[in-house]
Formats: C-alpha cells, structure tokens, sequence
C-alpha cells in the first residue's frame, strides 16, 4: 500500500487526511493510496485507477483523527464511483461533530462538476449557485513578488536578477500543493507582524490563496520539480520548465558518462524528479528517477527508456509477468499513456520553445539592422505570425483544442515576390502611357497600343 505524508491539521482540533481506494465496499482489498494531504491530491489518484479494476467501485474517503486521541481514526466515504451520496452520508454521519466532511464534499463537487450527487436537502444548492472564484497563477505571483519586494528591494534585487524568472517560478510553486502552504505560512501574521504596513496587503493576499481556486496559465509550459538530486548542479526543490530541464538532465548524464570513462568515477547521481502539466484542461503530474551516469540521455529520452522497458524488452516483460496480471496490466497501461500520449505532448512544447528561442535571437541580431529588401520583410511578419502560432499552440494544449496551422514562409516569400513584380510591370506600363502622352487607364483601354494617327 502505497502512502504519502497527512495535511495540515484542520479545524476543531482534529487531523484531516483523504484516501483513495480502487473497492470502497472493502477497502483494503485492492489499491488504497491513504494519507493524501487535499481533495485535489486525493482526485489525481482517483483518475489514475481504471475504472473497471477488480469489477469494483472506486472511490474517495476521508480520515479524521481526533488529535487528543491519535490511536483512533474515524474513516467516511465521500465519493463511490462517480457518485456523492450526501443524503446517506448525513443520515450515517451527519456533519454536526465533522463540519469537515460537508466542506470536503462541496470542494469536491466544485473541483469535479461531473459527479452525480443525490443531495435532497439542498445541502450544496448554496455552494452550486456561487460562482468560485479563480485567480490566474501568474497573476498571484506578481501580487507575492511585487510584496517581496517592497519589503527588502535589495536583498530582492540581489537574489532574484531577473524578476520574470523568478515571478515564472513562483507561479509554478503556487501550483503545487506543498508550494501553496509555503507561501500561506509565510503571509501568516507572525511573519508580517514586524512590517505592519505590509500587514493588511499579506493578509488579503492570504485571504485570496485561501478562497480562490488557483489556476494554471494558459500559456505555462510543463514544468519539472527537482525533489532530490545527489548531482551537486541541482537543487533540491528547484522548478525548470521542461524544455529547460530536459537538456539539462541530458547534459549531467552525459558528464557523468565522461566522467566514467576518463577518470573511472563511480556511481551514478539519482535524481528524483516530478514533472507537473496540464493537458486538455486537466492537472497531472508524473513523477520517476534518472541516474545520470547510466547514459540514456536527457530527460525524456530517459522517460521514453523506461517505457520501452516495459513494453519492449525481454526483461521487462519478464518482470511484469512476476508482479500479477492486474499490477501488470495497470504498468502496462501506464507506460502505454506515457510513449504515445505524454511523451510526444511534452515535445511539442519543447519544440515550440527551441522555435520561439531561434526567432528571438535571429529578431535580437538584427534588431539595429533597417529593412532593406522585401525578403526581409516578408520574413518579419513570418516571425510575427509564428510566435502567435506558438502562443495559441500552447494555450491549445493547455486547454484543449484545435491546434492551429503552422506558417508555411514559402507563403510569405511567394506573396512578397509576386507583388514587387506587379509593382515592376505597373512601373513600366506607366512608362510606356508617358511615353505615349496617355493615362494608364487609356493605354489599357487601347490594348496597350499607342493611338496611331490616320
């Protein structure tokens, strides 16, 4: 059974913590995830377990533990397959002791609109009339970076050069669960109680991480998370972009390959990571273990290994038939997924990325150069054109959608070379008329024939 570490503990003196289970009528029986800190966790977990495991209803429960007594925990079902049943949850548990289990249930049903709920007595009508407020990652980030910097320019200044970087990655941060208790922690008013000038604007702050769901920028790119490294290039807890940290993880496997060959270093250096994306309008995270020094390659090249493990090796195949055929098949699924879904969603951004580099370092060269041909200029609004191409490509995969049409610059040169040759052959059909003593217009009426006297 696979677990994870409890939330923060919640109001009325007790410790709330959700668990997800693949059979909730015995839930032991099969996979059960226990100890998820939050309902958004507790969801990514249910997504992952098939629906038709074991013939069984999967489902969501949560754990309250009254901390004056920490050898008892009370466990309650939320969600049964796709189902909330509050009436029967009320009318086994009730929500006077547990208010808790009624607050669950309304994040749950705000966060999964499609979940049918039975709720006679219009228990969640108020929470399905309000409107949830969202507030934008990036947006958020501005708001922490603009406070922490007022509160200390210089330290700011020194530590965070480049404030788009930084404001990127704190955007990132907020979308992790763990990242957005660090920063409420930090708003507390403890923390502020020495700046009370700053004191109101933390709070409100505070106030809206608490109330608003955060959401992912349309336009954010996967993003990697460095759990653990023992590489000394990597810090524990970083955030990269993924087409930042796939080369990167490239690079360190390749000098520690090196390494190995030319001055006999042993040992590899494990790096744990998790990658976090949204695909489709949905969050996800996938999480593995590259050993630079093993020479697969950058970080996807070593995600694509690890499928192909599995799915393509006489080994692999061997370990799978030793573990049982469910776990297998949910291994077998899982790769699957990943080499013909996830892998090539995350190249397309790293491909987006290596376009929109070259065109602004080519626009950076010659950005003190004027127009001087037509080509050029024809080549400025190819660029122009292909870096909304790459915007609206990532909100695609973001969001879902369509994605648009990539520019073709044989268009461009195409259209720019026809109309300075119809420039050129107006220019010396208005020669010839002058020539002629007569209008262009009279010169075409005349089938381009000067007026012969008779």
């Amino acid at each position: 059974m696979e677990t994870v570490k409890t939330g923060k503990d919640a109001a009325g003196n007790v410790q709330v913590s959700f668990f997800v289970a693949e059979c909730m009528e015995f839930v032991q029986y099969g996979e059960c995830v226990e100890g998820i800190p939050s309902i958004e966790k507790a969801l990514e977990y249910y997504d992952k377990i098939p629906p038709d495991r074991l013939n069984a209803g999967k489902g969501i429960g949560i754990h309250i533990q009254d901390l004056e007594d920490k050898n008892y925990v009370q466990e309650f079902q939320l969600l049964t397959g796709n189902e909330l049943d509050l009436d029967m949850i009320q009318m086994l548990y009730g929500f006077e002791d547990y208010p808790q289990i009624l607050e669950a249930a309304k994040k749950l049903v705000s966060l999964r609109p499609s979940v049918a709920v039975t709720d006679s007595g219009g228990l969640l009508e108020q929470q399905k009339m309000q409107k949830i407020q969202k507030i934008d990652a990036m947006k958020l980030a501005g708001m922490i970076n603009e406070l922490e910097k007022r509160l200390d320019t210089d330290f700011y200044d020194s530590f965070y050069p480049d404030a788009a970087v930084h404001e990127k990655k704190t955007a990132m941060r907020l979308l992790m669960e763990d990242g957005k208790e660090e920063y409420l922690a930090w708003l507390d008013d403890e923390t502020f109680s020495q700046f009370p000038e700053f004191h109101k604007e933390a709070q409100e702050i505070r106030n809206l991480m608490e109330q608003a769901e955060i959401t992912w920028p349309e336009t954010l790119s996967p993003f990697v998370c460095i759990e653990f490294s023992e590489d000394i290039s990597l810090e524990n807890g970083d955030l990269l972009p993924v087409e930042e940290a796939s080369p990167l993880f490239g690079k360190l496997d390749h000098l520690q390959v090196t390494a190995h060959k030319e001055n006999g270093v042993l040992g590899c250096n494990k790096t744990k990571f998790r990658i976090c994306y949204q695909r489709d309008g949905e969050t996800s995270t996938y999480e593995g273990r590259q050993d630079f020094g093993d020479g697969e390659g950058d970080l996807l090249d070593h995600i694509e290994a690890f499928q192909n493990y599995y799915l393509g090796t006489e080994d692999g195949q061997m370990d799978l038939q030793e573990m049982g055929r469910d776990r297998a098949e949910r291994i077998k699924e899982g790769c699957e997924y990943v080499r013909d879904e996830l892998l090539p969603f995350l190249r397309y951004f790293c491909n987006l990325y290596a376009i929109e580099k070259a065109i602004h370092e080519e626009q950076k060269a010659k950005k003190d150069a004027p127009l001087l041909t037509d080509r050029q200029e024809a080549r400025r609004e190819y660029q122009a054109d292909m870096l909304v191409f790459i915007k609206e490509s990532r909100r695609a995969l973001i969001l879902g959608g369509e994605l648009p049409r990539m520019p073709d610059i044989r268009d461009y040169k195409e259209t720019k070379e026809k109309q300075a040759y119809r420039e050129h052959v107006m220019q010396e059909i208005e020669a010839e008329a002058k020539a002629y003593h007569m209008t262009v217009e009279a010169y075409a009426k005349n089938g381009y024939e000067p007026i012969r006297k008779r």
